[in-house]
């Protein structure tokens, strides 16, 4: 598992990855975070709410190869990834015009969709999305007739709901706006209201996508740094972020779990446990990677043998050490075969170049 170290170690590790990666460009990181996403993915959806212990039993030499099925549709961390790609690539995001992309994405597809996500979709939509090629069934997409996206994000909500699917789908901007922290804040936030209101969602969102940004600097954060940049995003745009419920100061719990991370492997957490698919546990599973994972194969193949929301978590892991090591750290049989697996659909490499 990944070394638990002290911080002088830490600071020791950081500048021999600066030095590693010092030569990597930016197409190449952008690429990274695209195909991380999509390899993370495809990597744990077969053994998606598996416990740790059950993944052992069933893979007793790890999870080493990607066997899903050709020509299945876009899992939901990947195609709302890609959703938010595009929409970054038009410019700044736009809660309404995020909650129709997804509307469509739902009445067009909807492989994956989580519970949260369908609640706050069928408020928009004014009935629960036809999941049209998820169920293999002919049609076109309805108009909404619902509630606003925020509106509905709220109510679905119910004062309680964080889960991780506004983390899945958030790293393309990191890519879109990893010049700029403070915009970085804000479309991270943004990207998540149409369907994610709990404010711990969009603040994940921002951490995460925070330390993104930094690895095309060369740079690896500290959790105090981290949260710093977000703090100085959020009150510069308050104005707005007020009409989403959010406040100058992260909850508690934020900064507590991001913290925990910066000194926790793996093993220290349950991932199948009750907290399975809570957007701060996989917070702390990509930022966990993102500190201490020594390769792209070993990140994601650790993380999704952890268990629980394993597609998710793979997703997110991919993402980050996507970013830290670039295109070419990523196996090229993994590559190999999310190229057979997504045969006739835009590659995440010309995703990446959209957005650098």
């Amino acid at each position: 598992m990944f070394p638990v170290h002290n911080e002088k170690l830490a600071k020791s590790e950081e500048h021999q990855n600066e030095w590693e990666n010092f030569n990597m460009n930016d197409a190449e990181r952008a690429q990274g975070i695209m195909t991380g996403i999509s390899v993370g993915n495809l990597l744990g959806i077969t053994v998606e709410g598996w416990s740790r212990g059950a993944i052992r039993h069933r893979h007793p030499e790890g999870m080493r190869e990607i066997v899903a099925s050709s020509g299945y549709p876009d899992d939901d961390d990947l195609a709302q990834s890609i959703i938010v790609a595009e929409a970054a690539a038009e410019g700044p995001l736009d809660v309404d015009d995020l909650g129709r992309r997804f509307w469509v994405w739902g009445e067009e597809n909807g492989a994956g969709m989580g519970g949260l996500t369908g609640r706050a979709l069928t408020l928009y939509g004014g009935s629960y999305p036809q999941r049209l090629e998820r169920n293999r069934s002919p049609g076109m997409a309805r108009e909404p007739h619902g509630l606003s996206a925020a509106q509905a994000s709220r109510q679905a909500w119910q004062g309680y709901s964080a889960g991780n699917g506004a983390l899945m789908r958030c790293a393309p901007l990191a890519i879109r706006w990893r010049h700029d922290p403070v915009r970085l804040v804000r479309e991270s936030i943004v990207s998540a209201v149409p369907t994610h209101w709990d404010p711990r969602c969009g603040w994940s969102c921002a951490l995460y996508n925070l330390a993104i940004a930094a690895t095309f600097r060369n740079e690896t954060p500290t959790p105090d740094a981290l949260i710093g940049l977000a703090k100085d995003g959020v009150e510069q745009a308050l104005d707005e972020l007020r009409h989403y419920e959010y406040e100058p100061e992260p909850p508690e719990i934020v900064v507590t779990m991001l913290h925990e991370a910066s000194r926790s492997s793996l093993d220290d957490l349950t991932f199948d446990g009750g907290n399975m698919g809570y957007t701060l546990l996989s917070m702390q599973a990509g930022m966990i990677a993102f500190w201490r994972a020594p390769s792209f194969e070993a990140g994601v193949r650790e993380t999704v043998e952890a268990g629980g929301d394993t597609d998710t978590n793979g997703a997110i892991v991919g993402a980050i050490i996507g970013a830290r090591f670039g295109l070419e750290g990523i196996p090229p049989r993994w590559r190999r075969s999310v190229a057979a697996v997504r045969t006739g659909r835009v590659s995440m490499e010309i995703l990446a170049g959209k957005l650098t």
